[in-house]
């Protein structure tokens, strides 16, 4: 006997902002008019101005959750004290959007304006050179905000690395945030860095800019302007289905909410390739789906009837943040619960494969079936 699910739809479901995916050269642009500063992010395949404008509330960053060998923006912390800024433990992960192209996510700092309208002076900070009189502009980080499964504090930092391969720092959170994470760059410079994360998750990192005016030497600062950055295969799908704060809002765009009111949690519908933002209980269709609700059914199996579970399931290699269980009851008990079967499974492409399990016992009364998913706080690599 199939298990009946008795799911409540809602009429109302929460207002989603448009999200997107910037998954090549992107500066994070300030610039300062009589008007005041503005901020948003340019991106394209052109290094010096890329041609496309995105409002940082819509848009986010990713960083893909694999060994930078394998394509991927995944590192491995180093044992060098000098890198004990990023917080991460020695041989623990760091993902790591970089200073030079890697041809995936590469952020940077940009500013593009009327020449000559910041102060030139001497800058005392140690980490510029401070011989020279230039024209300085400064982004303050001011918070960082985190979404995600991590149980250790996750850590933000910003570095560049020189020929001698020593790191600059400019933003580390390790130690708190004060007024020494900053970067310092001149007028009308176009630069890039090395992001580094030390979990999986969403990070919605926030900045100032300000300068000095050539004209009165008053200080202009810029409102607060938060950046996202969706580290590893969950976070990336969040974003790209949810923008800005509603990643953090715990009715929209975490694991857990169910925004499109379809009684499916925003969690189960990355695991079977659902739409969060259009409700839906459709099953997968057998044989040949590609997304929906697993499809419970009973079938004859060498002349006995037995139920089989089928559905679709992210690939493991993809480092997905979930598993899969699929499992069999004939009282729905919590302990009467077993995954005990026979399945088969079909590659549909580089993310997805298509399951069915054929129950182990045959189906003399009632039988039920689910595939139950659990979240990995932490994956072993």
């Amino acid at each position: 006997m199939k298990k009946l699910l008795c799911i409540l739809l809602f009429a109302v479901t929460a207002k989603v902002q448009a999200a997107g995916l910037i998954t090549s050269h992107v500066d994070i642009r300030f610039d300062y008019a009589p008007t005041g500063w503005s901020c948003f992010l340019q991106y394209g395949e052109s290094f010096n101005e890329p041609d496309i404008q995105a409002d940082p509330e819509t848009v986010s960053l990713p960083a893909r959750d694999f060994l930078t060998t394998a394509g991927g923006d995944r590192l491995t912390q180093p044992s060098n004290p000098t890198f004990a800024f990023t917080g991460a433990q020695v041989g623990a992960p760091l993902w790591n959007l970089p200073q030079s192209n890697r041809g995936y996510t590469w952020p940077g700092f940009d500013n593009r304006q009327n020449p000559s309208v910041f102060l030139s002076y001497l800058n005392s900070d140690p980490r510029v050179n401070n011989t020279i009189n230039a024209k300085w502009w400064r982004v303050q980080l001011l918070d960082v905000d985190y979404s995600g499964e991590a149980t250790i504090t996750p850590r933000f930092s910003l570095w560049q690395t020189g020929s001698g391969g020593a790191p600059t720092v400019w933003m580390a959170t390790s130690d708190g945030i004060t007024t020494q994470d900053a970067y310092f760059t001149t007028e009308g410079s176009h630069s890039h860095m090395n992001w580094g994360f030390t979990q999986l998750g969403i990070y919605r990192i926030t900045f100032r800019a300000s300068a000095f005016l050539a004209a009165n030497s008053s200080l202009v600062e810029s409102d607060a302007h938060a950046i996202t950055f969706a580290i590893g295969t969950l976070a990336t799908w969040r974003a790209s289905h949810f923008a800005g704060l509603d990643l953090l809002d715990a009715n929209v765009g975490v694991p857990m909410a169910d925004p499109d009111g379809d009684g499916q949690k925003n969690i189960i519908e990355y695991a079977f390739n659902m739409n969060p933002n259009m409700a839906s209980l459709a099953t997968m269709i057998a044989g040949t789906g590609i997304s929906g609700l697993p499809l419970v059914k009973m079938e004859n199996v060498g002349g006995q009837d037995r139920l089989t579970i089928e559905f679709v399931r992210r690939k493991s290699n993809t480092n997905p943040q979930i598993t899969y269980h699929p499992e069999f009851s004939s009282t729905l008990q919590t302990g009467d619960w077993q995954s005990a079967g026979t399945s088969s499974v079909t590659s549909l492409d580089t993310t997805w494969e298509r399951v069915k399990i054929t129950d182990s016992v045959a189906a003399n009364g009632r039988r039920f079936g689910r595939v139950r998913i659990l979240i990995q706080p932490t994956i072993s690599y």
